[in-house]
């Protein structure tokens, strides 16, 4: 079995073959953005080719100059869907994950409008990059080649720590993987043209587990990313840490204790959030926010009893 280039969407279209296909992001790096399967590649291209027209696919503010992965993968980030969300937030990402829906919504950014700078982006941006390679099956089922399929994401979702915009185990930011338990295949395929890290991968899909020069390959890849990324880190860690000084429970989940204490100095002694930081040893804002709640879901009864909460 050997991989087989299409050409871009548009040509790849014409193809007729089944099997696994690849669509590549040509920029700095030449990335993996989805896997899939199909009895017929061709017509499953024209689908994707379409959506992406409609923006009913996942866009990525990424050209020729950009590496993809930047925006793909949550390498170094501690919260993964708050950093798809901000990215969304700044025309880097359209997120969408089905090529059925006649409507296009960003999901991480639902407020945004596929307009003339998504459209911009896409035509002349992204679109442009986009390619696919495919591995021909001659006696194809849905079966075998969503074998292949699922240890190619499930090892390039590790490797790149490419999360899913949602918490959700088998939707990937590759496509949803239909076997994610599989770790390896039972035969040797050589690598499709890609980066040197997803090369290794490709020519490892008969082992399981990651090979550690690929993790070594992509972290000299994406090293700027990475440095910035640990920068952004420290920086949260040092604002926590001055918050911590200032209010000692700050971060800390609230206990019977803490809550009699806002209990009694709201309704007793009549204080506001910002008298009663010194005492809680909390943000007056934490403090505003936790009666808000308590009022919500006690119908304000809390402030007669805890048992209420």
């Amino acid at each position: 079995m050997k991989w087989r280039f299409l050409g871009s969407l548009a040509e790849a279209r014409k193809s007729g073959c089944s099997g696994v296909y690849l669509i590549v992001h040509q920029g700095v790096f030449e990335r993996v953005v989805y896997v899939g399967v199909s009895n017929n590649v061709g017509r499953r291209i024209s689908e994707h080719y379409e959506g992406y027209l409609r923006g009913n696919r996942t866009i990525y503010n990424a050209g020729h100059n950009d590496d993809v992965y930047k925006f793909m993968s949550a390498y170094k980030v501690r919260n993964h869907t708050k950093h798809y969300q901000e990215l969304a937030n700044q025309h880097k990402i359209w997120a969408s994950t089905t090529v059925d829906l006649n409507s296009a919504i960003n999901l991480l950014s639902e407020e945004q409008q596929f307009g003339f700078q998504w459209e911009d982006i896409l035509l002349n941006k992204y679109l442009p990059q986009l390619v696919v390679w495919a591995l021909p099956f001659a006696d194809y089922t849905y079966e075998k080649a969503t074998v292949i399929e699922s240890v190619i994401q499930t090892k390039l979702v590790k490797a790149f720590d490419l999360r899913g915009f949602f918490n959700l185990k088998q939707i990937s930011i590759l496509g949803k993987i239909e076997q994610p338990d599989l770790t390896k295949i039972s035969q040797c395929i050589d690598s499709p043209k890609l980066d040197l890290a997803s090369q290794v991968i490709f020519n490892n899909l008969h082992t399981a587990g990651v090979p550690i020069e690929a993790y070594r390959i992509f972290s000299v890849q994406l090293d700027k990313e990475i440095s910035q990324r640990e920068k952004e880190k420290e920086a949260r860690l040092a604002l926590m840490q001055k918050k911590i000084l200032r209010h000692k429970n700050y971060g800390k989940p609230w206990t019977h204790e803490d809550q009699e204490k806002l209990r009694v100095m709201l309704v007793d002694f009549e204080m506001k959030p910002s008298q009663m930081a010194f005492y809680l040893g909390r943000d007056p804002r934490s403090i505003a926010k936790r009666i808000s709640n308590n009022d919500k879901l006690s119908q304000r009864k809390w402030r007669e009893d805890l048992k209420w909460l």
